[in-house]
C-alpha cells in the first residue's frame, strides 16, 4: 500500500490538580521544497528554517467536542454498539463520495477489528473487557481549518485523539482526490485503527497523561495499527507490517535522531513495541506498561521489566527490520 507522508497526531490533554490543562507544543516550518512539516518544539526544526518557522501550544479547550463540530446543513449521525462500547458518529454527506464504505460502517469494522486484537493474545484483562463511549466526527479540509487549531490541520494530519475516546478525522488528507476508490477505504481503516489504538494506550496508562512522552505514545499507536490491521476486514495481512518496516529500515540507516513527527519516526517508534512483542510476547508489554504506571520513563521501564538496556533493545529492533519482508 502507498501512504506516503501519511502522519497521525494524538493530542494529549490532562485534567491535573487544580484543573491545569496540558497543552502540547507544535511548531510549523517550511523547507526548501516547499513541503510544510510539523515538530514538536523549536529545537527540533532544523537549523536554517526556523527564522521562519511558526510555533504555538495546541489546547484542548480550543478544540469542539466531536458532537459539537460543525458540519453544515448536510449532516449526518449514526450511533450503534459495539463489543468496545457505544459509538457515536457525525460526518457530512459531501464526504460520502471520498470512500466506497460509509464513515459509520468504517468506524464498526475497524471497532471490530481493534476487538478482535485485544482479545487475540496475552493483553490486560481490563482492556479486553473495557467498554466506554466512543465519539468520532469526520469532516473535510475546509471545516477542520475554521474550527481546529491551525497546527492540527495545515500539518496534512488524518486524524488524532482526545482522551478518553474522541477521535476526529479530516478526510482530505486520506483522500485527496475524494475518488472512492478502495484503497482510500484501506487508509482510512489504517487511521482509525491508529487513533482507537490511542485510547488503548490511555487504558493502558491507568487513564492518566500526565507524562507526556511523543515517540512512546505514537510508537505505541503505530504498532497497534499494524498488530490490529491483521484482525480488520478490508486490510490484506501484513501489508501495514511491512509498509511500516520499510520506514523503519530507511530510519534505521540514518542513525540516532529523535522524534519529529516523520513517517520514518513513526516506523522507528512503533518497531520498539515490535521488538518487545516478538521476542517476548504480549505479556512483556504489558509488564512494561506497569513499570510506566508507576512513573518510569518508557526506556527504564522496559530496563525493569525485561532486562533490556537501550542498546539491547536496539539490536533487537534492527534485526527485526533486517528479516525479510
Amino acid at each position: 500500500m502507498r501512504r506516503a507522508g501519511l502522519s497521525t497526531l494524538a493530542v494529549a490533554c490532562a485534567l491535573l490538580a487544580g484543573e491545569r490543562a496540558v497543552a502540547e507544543s507544535q511548531c510549523l516550518y517550511v523547507d526548501a521544497q516547499g513541503t510544510i512539516s510539523q515538530v514538536s518544539s523549536l529545537q527540533h526544526v532544523p537549523s536554517e528554517y526556523r527564522a521562519r518557522a511558526v510555533c504555538k501550544e495546541i489546547r484542548v479547550e480550543d478544540i469542539v467536542a466531536p458532537e459539537e463540530v460543525k458540519l453544515g446543513n448536510d449532516a449526518r449521525t449514526a450511533t450503534f454498539s459495539t463489543d468496545l462500547g457505544p459509538m457515536h458518529v457525525r460526518w457530512p454527506r459531501s464526504i460520502e463520495r471520498c470512500f466506497a464504505t460509509s464513515p459509520s460502517r468504517a468506524v464498526g469494522e475497524a471497532a471490530a477489528g481493534v476487538n478482535r486484537a485485544l482479545k487475540s493474545g496475552r493483553f490486560e484483562s481490563s482492556l479486553k473487557h473495557a467498554h466506554r463511549e466512543w465519539s468520532l466526527a469526520f469532516t473535510d479540509k475546509a471545516t477542520a481549518v475554521a474550527q481546529f487549531p491551525i497546527a492540527l490541520t495545515i500539518g496534512g494530519h488524518p486524524g488524532f485523539m482526545i482522551p478518553p475516546s474522541q477521535i476526529y478525522i479530516i478526510t482530505d488528507f486520506i483522500s485527496p482526490d475524494c475518488s472512492g476508490e478502495k484503497i482510500a477505504d484501506a487508509v482510512l481503516a489504517q487511521v482509525l485503527l491508529h487513533e482507537m489504538g490511542h485510547v488503548v494506550e490511555f487504558l493502558l496508562l491507568g487513564e492518566r497523561t500526565d507524562r507526556p512522552d511523543r515517540q512512546r505514545s505514537e510508537g505505541f499507536a503505530a504498532w497497534f495499527e499494524q498488530y490490529s490491521a491483521d484482525y480488520t476486514r478490508g486490510i490484506r495481512r501484513g501489508e501495514v507490517k511491512r509498509y511500516y518496516t520499510e520506514l523503519a529500515r530507511r530510519a534505521l540507516s540514518r542513525g540516532p535522531h529523535g522524534f519529529t513527527g516523520s513517517a520514518e519516526d513513526y516506523a522507528y517508534a512503533a518497531l520498539q513495541f515490535r521488538a518487545i512483542v516478538e521476542r517476548r510476547g504480549l505479556g512483556a508489554l504489558m509488564n512494561v506498561y506497569v513499570e510506566i504506571r508507576r512513573g518510569l520513563p518508557f526506556d527504564d521501564a522496559v530496563q525493569k521489566a525485561m532486562g533490556w538496556n537501550r542498546k539491547t533493545l536496539e539490536r533487537e529492533m534492527a534485526e527485526i527490520a533486517a528479516a525479510p519482508l
